[in-house]
């Protein structure tokens, strides 16, 4: 049995599978004027049967609460998601607690996945693929594509609403820019999630984009669980002596957004997304996975760059000031030093390289 207590312990999940239990609460007022957690709704679902309990919003001399009880043969647990998807959703970050060891726990439904992300890349096992060359990539995007810096707690994030059409290289379709984010380590010698021919460097950063011609929202596409709904971009980074002017500019901002949950607009010749690409784009290794980060989904392409992106010691150590915890937490100052996912088993994907 596996029980799931969210951070700010506003909902419980009991069990896993076809038995689930989630019970949410919320903070109440006594005639004494006294506060007392107590619970909103509670949701039952044993087998085709689901039973859901829901506080009353007027007093009844009858009853408290109320209660549905339905039976359902056919579509039981799709609705039961749709009823789970109401409460907050579980809590995971990268400690020993709620880290990647214990996502499969948190989140019941990775156990199932096969074809999870980052993974180990040896070049010589890759399978090279000539067309990959032939159809080079199209990558243009407009300056408002960077507009907001938001630390989530987990890394930074900019994202934006400009325009960007990006497509080329493994696929056909047309995707546009979501965001793009960074991974890093408490030192120099781990951080990058995927590791290429035995070698994992300080930090990695991925550009999120989405298939605009086959989904209709970013959201749709990320959990369409069909490979191609995202096409992530990842480039390694490496530390070289002086600082890197094309991210310098946005690094420098990041003390603005120390705490989690802070927000910040950016001006546009703060960062480039253009720029942050390769100048080689032609050489990458692609493969299918998925996201890195709760929930995980299989519906990623990704393509992994050969090339290395460059960043000073400085500007590695203003990465490792950001915090997970809010400005109005008073207990803890943890700082994001580990926020990489480890290897996942390839279980018998192919990865091609795009170079001889």
């Amino acid at each position: 049995m596996t029980t799931i207590v969210d951070k700010d312990k506003s909902s419980i999940v009991i069990g896993s599978g076809d038995d689930r239990i989630a019970i949410n609460l919320k903070q109440l007022t006594t005639p004494d004027q006294t506060e007392s957690t107590a619970f909103s709704s509670i949701l039952v679902e044993m087998g085709g049967i689901e039973i859901e309990i829901r506080r009353a919003k007027k007093k009844t001399p009858v009853r408290s609460a109320s209660v549905t009880y339905r039976q359902n043969n056919h579509n039981k647990k799709t609705k039961a998601e749709e009823k789970l998807k109401l409460s907050q959703p579980p809590y995971w970050d990268y400690s020993m607690l709620y880290g990647p060891n214990m996502w499969s726990r948190i989140f019941p439904q990775l156990q199932r996945k096969k074809f999870q992300s980052p993974i180990q890349i040896y070049t010589d096992l890759c399978e090279y693929e000539p067309v990959l060359a032939r159809h080079p990539f199209i990558f243009e995007t407009d300056e408002n594509c960077c507009q907001t810096l938001e630390n989530t707690g987990h890394s930074f994030q900019v994202s934006g609403q400009g325009y960007s059409y990006i497509t080329g290289g493994p696929v056909l379709d047309e995707y546009q820019f979501l965001q793009f984010h960074m991974h890093w380590g408490a030192n120099d010698n781990e951080g990058s999630e995927h590791v290429i021919d035995g070698v994992r460097l300080p930090a990695e950063l991925h550009i999120v984009t989405w298939n605009t011609n086959q989904y209709r929202t970013p959201q749709e596409a990320m959990a369409s669980e069909q490979f191609g709904g995202l096409l992530v971009f990842a480039i390694l980074i490496k530390i070289i002596p002086s600082d890197n002017s094309d991210i310098g500019k946005l690094f420098d901002h990041l003390s603005k957004i120390s705490h989690k949950g802070e927000k910040r607009n950016l001006d546009h010749n703060i960062v480039s997304l253009r720029n942050l690409m390769p100048k080689k784009m032609q050489n990458y290794y692609t493969y299918d996975g998925s996201l890195t980060t709760p929930m995980c989904y299989e519906s990623v392409r990704w393509v992994v760059f050969r090339d290395r992106m460059g960043i000073s010691k400085r500007q590695l150590g203003q990465l490792r000031q950001l915090k997970y915890t809010c400005k109005t937490d008073k207990t803890t100052n943890g700082y994001i030093t580990r926020n990489f996912r480890p290897l996942m088993p390839l279980n018998g994907r192919m990865v091609y390289r795009s170079f001889a």
